[in-house]
């Protein structure tokens, strides 16, 4: 096969990708969550000399010092999809404010999902994603970790919320600028937790958190979109991407949390959860069996309405975030 057809059927199949991140979107958008969305104001804060935008919820009668959470959305997604998730609801209940930022278009390569170095200049499409890769000079200078790190602080000052206590969670392509935030932005962002995303290997390779983070990470074994066990596929770096558990593994150690347990959370899940023995933080996986990419805990139409997929995974990951994040 020559150079050129291979790169034409390359093309060929990643311009699907697009559209089947965005599938999650327009699918979701038929959900309960999503009724009230449309209503919703988005804030507006310049980062250098563009205006990012970013969806707000605070409680009534908010505590002074309260938590901070942030909740990415995933490739080609928007705000409002993370705004349905249900953490507002949790927010109300336990008083803390979560913030959904909106990532820009951003251009896609082939080098991004082959390691085809000779081939970097060819850009497949634009798309909204993070820059989880923080490959600022191929996205116009923009640091998404600069962004949402001064976000952070200028909420924290603004609602005087505890900088102490501000997170970060993830779905997919947030997932990985969950972890890039932990590596790079330890200082505002003390904990994270990931639903089908991983860490590159460049992200690992540099890592640099600056203390223990605490860390939770759910992922499904028939999660198509990012599988769980990472894969050999080179980055631009010429680096491999790390399995869901091995980055799990990582950051346990990285937080003094050497003492491992195993717990059949529901039939289809099992939790391992790295404890600390001392000072530290912890780190647990959730491994779903047969789960795809997905949300669990959210109810999910398919394509053909009212076609609803069944979640068999027995746990819900807006809750289980939550309730680890609360423990610091």
């Amino acid at each position: 096969m020559t150079l050129r057809t291979f790169t034409f059927c390359l093309l060929a199949q990643l311009w699907l990708i697009p559209g089947v991140y965005a599938a999650d979107e327009k699918d979701s958008a038929e959900n309960e969550f999503h009724k009230n969305t449309e209503i919703v104001q988005d804030h507006v804060f310049k980062h250098g000399e563009i205006k990012r935008t970013y969806k707000l919820h605070v409680p009534e009668n908010l505590a002074e010092n309260a938590p901070l959470l942030f909740v990415l959305h995933g490739m080609s997604m928007t705000s409002d999809w993370t705004y349905g998730r249900g953490f507002n609801e949790l927010a109300d209940q336990h008083g803390f404010v979560v913030v959904y930022p909106q990532s820009l278009e951003k251009s896609i390569y082939l080098t991004d999902f082959l390691g085809l170095t000779d081939l970097a200049w060819i850009e497949v499409t634009a798309i909204l994603r993070w820059n989880a890769e923080n490959a600022d000079d191929r996205y116009g200078g923009t640091s998404d970790v600069e962004f949402l790190s001064q976000l952070a602080r200028q909420l924290q000052q603004k609602y005087q919320l505890n900088p102490e206590k501000t997170f970060v969670a993830g779905f997919s392509n947030g997932g990985y600028m969950s972890y890039t935030l932990m590596c790079q932005a330890g200082d505002t962002f003390r904990g994270a937790g990931i639903v089908a995303g991983l860490m590159n290997g460049v992200t690992m390779d540099s890592c640099s958190p600056g203390g223990p983070k605490p860390l939770i990470h759910l992922h499904g074994t028939a999660d198509s979109m990012v599988p769980i066990e990472g894969g050999d596929a080179k980055d631009k770096d010429n680096m491999p991407t790390p399995s869901a558990h091995d980055s799990v593994k990582y950051f346990a150690k990285l937080n003094n949390a050497t003492k491992p347990e195993t717990v059949k959370v529901s039939e289809n899940t099992t939790a391992y959860i790295y404890r600390t023995e001392g000072a530290g933080a912890e780190a647990r996986f959730y491994r779903i069996e047969g789960f795809i990419h997905y949300w669990p805990g959210t109810p999910y139409l398919g394509k053909e309405k009212g076609k609803q997929m069944q979640d068999n995974s027995g746990i819900n990951a807006t809750e289980l975030i939550w309730e680890f994040f609360s423990l610091y």
